[in-house]
């Protein structure tokens, strides 16, 4: 679980203990939307990096319907990523615990980590993106409770998301789950078990998804960038009344016969 609870907690506090890297202290490779600072790299890996951040880029504005806002991220406000050479360089300029593998700075658009980090490419760093585009997008103050922050970025680490939407299914199916009510009030010290919140929270976002579609997403976000309050832009846009309600849909959702829930879910 190290990295992947890495962004529920980190996102916003990281580089603010060190405020920006001198960078004139990095060799720095460019792409379209990236820019990487490093000391040392084996052949190909920062290539590599950069190619997987830039599919990542396009699938994360695609998959959340940013695509006729496609103007992140260019130019002077490309994406930085700093590449730490040793656990131990990133930690100690961090001031990230133990358990980080990597962390994030909306405010800088900064992305931090290190050589050989295992998890970074598949699950930290989509993870990390999505955080950034959607606060680019909406405004970085904007006021919304946990789970919808994480189940955002939680829909795009792809690697886990499956097994993720089945936990939370059975979760709703065997009674045991949070009810949303309840998942709203917490807030990230009061995590006890992140594989279920993360797992609820990225089943939300499906279901979000999967039932009103893409379009309705990005109204939603609208209404959030017109720094309205979410719980108005859910009954604006979603057309809930209460939380209760949305809960009421959500479990209805998952609690579907299993084919039938295959197809609505394309999957």
């Amino acid at each position: 679980m190290k990295t992947i609870c890495l962004g529920i907690i980190l996102f916003f506090l990281c580089s603010t203990a060190f405020g920006e890297v001198t960078s004139s202290l990095w060799t720095v490779k460019k792409s379209e939307h990236f820019v990487v600072y490093y000391k040392e790299a084996p052949a190909g890996y920062v290539d590599d990096l950069l190619n997987q951040a830039e599919k990542y880029y396009h699938t994360i504005v695609t998959d959340l319907g940013f695509t006729r806002f496609d103007d992140f991220w260019t130019w002077d406000n490309r994406c930085k990523i700093y590449l730490f050479t040793s656990i131990k360089d990133y930690h100690k300029t961090t001031g990230q615990p133990e358990w980080s593998g990597g962390c994030a700075n909306i405010l800088t658009r900064t992305i931090n980590t290190f050589l050989f980090e295992r998890d970074f490419n598949e699950t930290v760093l989509p993870h990390e993106m999505t955080h950034l585009i959607f606060r680019e997008f909406i405004g970085y103050r904007v006021e919304l409770p946990l789970w919808l922050d994480e189940g955002i970025a939680c829909f795009q680490e792809k690697k886990h998301l499956n097994e993720r939407l089945m936990t939370a299914e059975g979760l709703i199916i065997s009674g045991l789950y949070m009810p949303l009510e309840k998942l709203t009030e917490i807030q990230p010290s009061q995590i006890v078990m992140p594989s279920i919140f993360y797992a609820q929270a990225s089943s939300i976002i499906e279901f979000l998804f999967k039932q009103y579609g893409r379009d309705k997403f990005v109204d939603f976000c609208r209404v959030l960038r017109d720094k309205k309050d979410w719980k108005f832009a859910i009954r604006s846009v979603y057309g809930f009344k209460s939380l209760s309600e949305m809960n009421d849909a959500w479990v209805n959702f998952w609690s579907q016969d299993s084919e039938t829930l295959r197809r609505i879910r394309g999957r």
